[in-house]
């Protein structure tokens, strides 16, 4: 445990330094699309090894196993106090819809594009709402999928589906940032 705080403490150490220390120009930009490209990712994991790793037993769902373990899932998003405070008790349905679809918590998939997406659009000084590469292109809609998506349509497609789905997206993000930027004559 004193390892895994040891790399939490170095890691708020660093954001911050990286905030308030760092112009927010291209460097900056750039180092917060690759902290949000990874959160949204490692959010879609999470919610995935919950869903399918974590309780492998039916007859366990709704137990307080599979609420501690939602709950524990939560605290390691840092997202246990927020989800409370707006949702109350425990409930793995409103849970992953949180992590996946909130505009504001700064872990969620949706959270984490909107803040790729401005930043694509600082670097570039392409107009909100459109593109001028790949990346922008990609990350605006998956941007627009989420934000007219429901939940009950994630539900319906299958929560490990749309996961991997996620992943795969956040994958070609990154692809197509580093295409963009990094080798954009190939």
């Amino acid at each position: 445990i004193r390892f895994y705080k040891e790399i939490s403490r170095n890691m708020m150490l660093f954001t911050g330094a990286m905030e308030d220390t760092i112009a927010h120009a291209e460097a900056w930009h750039f180092g917060r699309m690759g902290r949000f490209l990874e959160r949204a990712e490692k959010t879609c994991r999470i919610l995935d090894m919950k869903y399918f790793i974590l309780l492998p037993k039916v007859t366990d769902v709704g137990t307080s196993l599979d609420q501690l373990q939602w709950a524990a899932l939560l605290k390691s998003t840092s997202g246990l106090q927020v989800y409370r405070r707006q949702h109350g008790s425990i409930d793995p349905k409103k849970i992953a819809e949180f992590l996946v679809l909130d505009r504001e918590f700064p872990r969620a998939v949706r959270y984490c594009l909107i803040w790729i997406n401005h930043s694509l659009h600082e670097l570039t000084g392409t107009q909100a709402y459109s593109y001028n590469n790949i990346a922008e292109k990609r990350t605006g809609a998956l941007l627009s999928e989420l934000d007219y998506k429901e939940f009950p349509e994630i539900l319906a497609y299958g929560l490990h589906e749309y996961m991997d789905h996620l992943q795969l997206q956040c994958n070609g993000i990154g692809d197509a940032i580093a295409k963009t930027f990094f080798s954009p004559g190939e």
